[in-house]
């Protein structure tokens, strides 16, 4: 391991370690920092982001592929801005667009780094026919594929723990949820926001908005790929990974 990644580690495993540990005492009510369903997500999404920051480590020791340091750094302000900013700061909920931006940035980011595993393996097995058409078309829907499994994560999440990662109860709703999941709002209240088209589709629209801003970005990645990489492929290398010898 780089000395830069251990410097990178010892900085960010511990903070997600003191989040992870104030969410805690704030669930169970020794400090009021957030609250119960804040202090929940912030659980799941430390101990996630704990995991997650050593992706790019893993990735390297199963594909034997060196990766600069910028994929670091790159995953690394990824979580930040979702799990210190977006929920400990709560950007998600004071920044109206700050969710779609997320997802945008990392799936652009996914598909540049989905391209760069393709390009590195086509070298190996392809004599250049192709390659930098097979390597986008993998990278764009590797991304894709990725923010897949993270909607799969959040409605696990939201399923087994009753936190609201993908934000299916409204911002007015959230005061009236019980500890047991159950509404302790009034049914005429509740009925009539349900009964509009906005009601009755709340539950799929922040899902069908990430969908397609994960789109977006994962084209906006690939395009960027095609323009720097095609004429420029020595910042492959530079940039993205640096192949083992």
């Amino acid at each position: 391991m780089s000395k830069f990644r251990k410097v990178l580690y010892s900085i960010e495993e511990p903070m997600y370690v003191t989040l992870l540990i104030l969410a805690i005492t704030s669930y169970l009510g020794v400090t009021s920092i957030w609250s119960v369903d804040q202090s929940k997500i912030i659980m799941v999404a430390t101990i996630s982001s704990m995991i997650g920051i050593l992706g790019p480590f893993i990735v390297e020791k199963i594909l034997k592929i060196k990766f600069s340091i910028i994929v670091d750094i790159g995953v690394g302000i990824a979580l930040l801005l979702s799990v210190f900013f977006g929920e400990c700061l709560q950007f998600y909920y004071k920044i109206g667009s700050y969710d779609k931006f997320l997802h945008f940035f990392g799936t652009m980011m996914f598909s540049i780094f989905g391209y760069s595993i393709a390009k590195y393996f086509l070298k190996k097995s392809n004599n250049g026919n192709h390659q930098l058409l097979f390597s986008l078309i993998f990278g764009f829907f590797f991304a894709i594929a990725i923010e897949a499994m993270w909607e799969i994560y959040e409605f696990s999440f939201d399923s087994l723990f009753g936190t609201n990662m993908q934000k299916y109860i409204p911002d007015e709703f959230l005061d009236c949820i019980n500890e047991s999941g159950d509404y302790t709002c009034s049914i005429s209240d509740i009925g009539e926001f349900y009964k509009t088209k906005e009601g009755h589709q709340y539950a799929a629209i922040d899902t069908m908005y990430d969908i397609v801003c994960d789109t977006l970005g994962s084209l906006c990645g690939v395009l960027i790929c095609n323009l720097v990489f095609k004429y420029k492929p020595a910042l492959q290398d530079k940039i993205i990974y640096k192949p083992t010898n």
